[in-house]
């Protein structure tokens, strides 16, 4: 099968979302797949940051072949859809492909991918665009944030949303108020499919990261973007309140560090591969996700909370509605006084007895969540989700059976 996945972030970056790891199993089964991220637009021709760059390299490439037989590429359109004035409407969005240098269909075609028969979007694709495209695939939409409540996500983008859930053979929610959402647009299929894991990577404890071993015990590690949802102020106080405490966060800093910026037991060590993760968490003797709560995260299902577990790590979180209905071995706690004397309790408890135990439970809970469950549950949703455009049948639930597709798409 011809898998064309468009997401956010380009491959072999330090964030590595839900989208890498179905891309990973798509190819292990067998399938070709082709990766795009993006596009470009003309002002990221020269600067950005290291994501751009990224891009940008695999624009000037002309795709890129990489190691696991996966086709990347990022296309330069000179129609962006972004939110600024002129280019924030669902007609830019549904146009941008169609104004790439080079011409985006004749990059992919060299590459083999002159059609597709598996079109899978999250939210930061030119959705619209693709499924005029792609008129003859099979069409799903990962729906894995609050994408309208982003800063910068277009204005428009509620209504090409709203199209989009209605067109889609299957929509994949991350978290229940996004499920619930897709539902209520009209989604013809939803299907609830959390975030996970690879617990095998995280479980044996390797040699610590040396970086991080550096900066001395007790250290409560965060891994991700420190981006407008991460909450710095609360972080700031726990810190405070935890003079003895090292914190390492790990991942690319958006924005000013404000009050993170003085305080001598925090350490923004910038971002690490996702193959180093286990190394870092080696290091530590917590995981945080301090996050804000807004509309906009309690439609996050972090992934970091099934990692940090995977590794034995306790973890410490805000109380949003994903972490506090995940029912995992974790503690929600709210202020900085809370998450302080969680921390104290989970290093207190670890070295106590029992606390070996204790480890062992969050590695089992993690085991139970994986990507390769997640996975089956896909293709399952798939096959039974049954359109088969190249042959314009229509595949029922019912052993192999097709009865012809009625007036083509819908």
């Amino acid at each position: 099968m011809r898998v064309l996945m468009w997401e956010h972030f380009a491959p072999g970056g330090p964030i590595r979302v839900g989208g890498h790891h179905f891309a990973r199993r798509f190819l292990r089964r067998g399938d070709r797949v082709v990766w795009c991220a993006g596009p470009l637009a003309p002002w990221n021709l020269a600067g950005g940051n290291d994501e751009i760059r990224a891009r940008r390299r695999l624009w000037k490439q002309g795709g890129s072949r990489l190691e696991n037989g996966l086709f990347a590429y990022t296309p330069l359109t000179w129609l962006p859809h972004r939110r600024r004035p002129l280019l924030d409407t669902a007609a830019v969005a549904r146009r941008t492909l169609s104004f790439t240098t080079p011409r985006f269909d004749r990059v992919l075609g060299r590459a083999g991918f002159d059609d597709v028969d598996l079109l899978f979007m999250e939210p930061g694709a030119p959705m619209t665009a693709l499924l005029d495209r792609y008129p003859r695939a099979r069409w799903v939409y990962r729906m894995c944030d609050d994408t309208a409540a982003f800063p910068d996500t277009p204005r428009s983008f509620p209504e090409i949303e709203r199209e989009v859930l209605e067109r889609a053979d299957l929509v994949l929610a991350t978290a229940r108020a996004l499920e619930q959402r897709a539902r209520a647009s009209g989604a013809r299929r939803v299907l609830y499919l959390p975030n996970a894991c690879e617990p095998e990577r995280f479980a044996a404890p390797p040699r610590a990261d040396a970086g991080l071993a550096s900066l001395g015990r007790p250290l409560a590690i965060y891994v991700g973007a420190l981006d407008h949802w991460f909450d710095r102020d609360l972080l700031a106080e726990t810190a405070r309140l935890l003079p003895g405490w090292r914190f390492a966060l790990v991942g690319p800093e958006r924005g000013a560090a404000g009050p993170l910026a003085s305080l001598p037991n925090v350490h923004r060590v910038g971002p690490r591969r996702y193959e180093d993760l286990p190394a870092c968490f080696a290091a530590a003797d917590a995981g945080l996700v301090p996050f804000r709560l807004t509309p906009m995260t309690h439609a996050i299902h972090p992934i970091k909370v099934y990692e940090y577990l995977a590794a034995g790590l306790p973890v410490v979180a805000t109380p949003m509605a994903e972490t506090a209905a995940m029912q995992a071995p974790l503690t929600l706690a709210s202020d900085a006084a809370a998450f302080a004397a969680a921390l104290v309790s989970a290093c207190d408890r670890s070295g106590a007895p029992g606390g070996e135990a204790a480890r062992s439970a969050r590695i089992a809970w993690a085991r139970r969540h994986t990507w390769d469950e997640r996975f089956e549950r896909l293709a399952a949703a798939l096959a039974d989700a049954g359109v088969d455009r190249r042959n314009d049948r229509v595949m029922t639930p019912e052993a192999g059976t097709v009865r012809a597709a009625a007036g083509g798409r819908r």
